[in-house]
């Protein structure tokens, strides 16, 4: 399963990501859009433990382009992993288990999540091969 040290290290692998804040907390941004966070222990419908009644506390919030994005993801992913809560039914973000999530799925959502955030430019630029996480950090 993934740890801190892996989200860490492939957000921190996107072109442009660097640590920053997102509603008083620590995240990992591009361009200064959130792209994912550790979601704090709350009490949400759907983000309590049914069995101990305790908030679940290994919640990462994960912040896509759009709602097209949401939806394939939840169609993609295991829904024991990778789920929504009403709190975000306006909202195009996605709540993923870190203790549940596998190393390459949590990649994959971290790189649909950047491609989705990122400056249309700098997507360009990787997607053509242009530029490098170094290269892309150092214009930033």
């Amino acid at each position: 399963m993934a740890t801190d040290a892996d989200l860490e290290r492939l957000a921190l692998a996107l072109p442009g990501v660097e640590l920053g804040t997102f509603w008083g907390g620590p995240a990992y941004v591009v361009a200064g859009k959130a792209i994912a966070n550790r979601r704090p222990p709350r009490h949400d419908e759907g983000a309590v433990d049914p069995v101990t009644g305790e908030p679940y506390a290994d919640l990462l919030t994960v912040h896509l382009g759009g709602s097209e994005t949401k939806t394939e993801v939840l169609a993609t992913f295991d829904p024991e992993v990778v789920f929504t809560i009403p709190h975000f039914a306006r909202s195009a973000a996605v709540l993923a288990h870190m203790d549940r999530i596998e190393v390459a799925d949590l990649e994959d959502l971290l790189d649909l999540a950047w491609a989705g955030r990122a400056p249309k430019q700098l997507v360009a630029e990787r997607n053509s091969g242009g530029t490098t996480t170094a290269t892309a950090k150092e214009e930033s």
